[in-house]
């Protein structure tokens, strides 16, 4: 019979990664982007991240801290584009250089 249990140190190094959520959150920080949180019941809040856990989002809003619960939110919008912090290639773009489009008239 197969043993289903996970070891220890298989444990940790599926926690010890970061998560996608965590990378998205801090860069919005970092950048002092400001975001709006959309909550369950359709209230929305506009503001920037101070900080975050696992749980819960920190937001200035007007010079006041407000704490918000993730499990409270359905949707986090930045208002500038962060994409490229997940994609390698919009981070480092390259100009590839091509060579000239010749036209050819064969009439």
């Amino acid at each position: 019979m197969k043993n289903n249990k996970m070891n220890e140190s298989d444990k940790h190094s599926l926690t010890s990664g970061r998560r996608m959520q965590d990378s998205f959150l801090n860069y919005c920080r970092k950048k002092e982007i400001p975001v709006t949180l959309e909550m369950n019941n359709a209230y929305t809040a506009d503001g920037y991240i101070v900080g975050f856990d696992q749980d819960s989002i920190v937001l200035e809003q007007n010079g006041a801290q407000q704490l918000y619960f993730l499990s409270s939110l359905c949707c986090i919008k930045p208002k500038n584009d962060v994409n490229y912090i997940f994609n390698e290639a919009y981070r480092y773009k390259k100009v590839l250089n091509r060579y000239p489009e010749y036209t050819t008239n064969y009439s």
